[in-house]
């Protein structure tokens, strides 16, 4: 026959790992939903471009994009806003030029998470002619 403390105990652990569990499912539902909100269309002028190389078996690269401020930016493939053409943006950009770029999400330094580039024009400025 088990104590009572015993039965006490047992509850409180199962609480205690049905909490974790919720947050962890939380985290990565929150995470996921980060690169779909926060949309804004921004200009800026390429500095660099990369591709960041993950480690490990099931790791995947990113590509990387940094303007004249130093922001970074990445350009990743979004199921559910059905964009699967992140390596031809990423081809597309050249750097020194002037871009309107449409990003969505945050960056979040924690998680190495960036805004996503989405779409990309070109900005051409005339030159005055003397």
């Amino acid at each position: 026959m088990r104590s009572e403390k015993g039965n006490i105990g047992d509850a409180f652990v199962v609480i205690a790992t049905l909490i974790i569990i919720i947050i962890g499912i939380g985290s990565v539902i929150f995470l996921n939903i980060q690169s779909y909100t926060n949309e804004q269309e921004i200009e800026i002028t390429i500095k660099d471009k990369y591709i960041k190389n993950g480690s490990g078996k099931n790791s995947s690269s990113k590509y990387l994009v940094v303007d004249t401020e130093n922001n970074t930016y990445q350009i990743t493939d979004l199921l559910f806003k059905g964009k699967f053409n992140s390596t031809d943006l990423y081809n597309q950009l050249e750097i020194n030029k002037k871009y309107k770029i449409e990003i969505t999400g945050n960056r979040i330094h924690y998680f190495s998470m960036y805004p996503n580039i989405n779409k990309i024009k070109e900005i051409i400025e005339e030159r005055e002619e003397k």
